[in-house]
């Protein structure tokens, strides 16, 4: 399992509350390689939607 697979399950598991997703995804940015935070990125916005994602993270915007 790579560390953008594992990223995704874990924002998966947390996304019932908009804080827990907001430091699970900040860590994610932490760790992952640039490529990956944009692909991370995409993912979020078509697995969530936009508005949750900004809602979560202002750096969406």
């Amino acid at each position: 399992m790579t560390m953008l697979e594992y990223c995704k399950l874990i924002l998966e598991k947390v996304s019932f509350d908009v804080v827990l997703f907001r430091r699970e995804f900040r860590k994610a940015l932490r760790n992952l390689l640039p490529h990956e935070v944009q692909d991370l990125k995409q993912w979020c916005i078509t697995t969530f939607g936009l508005a949750y994602c900004v809602a979560a993270d202002p750096a969406f915007a």
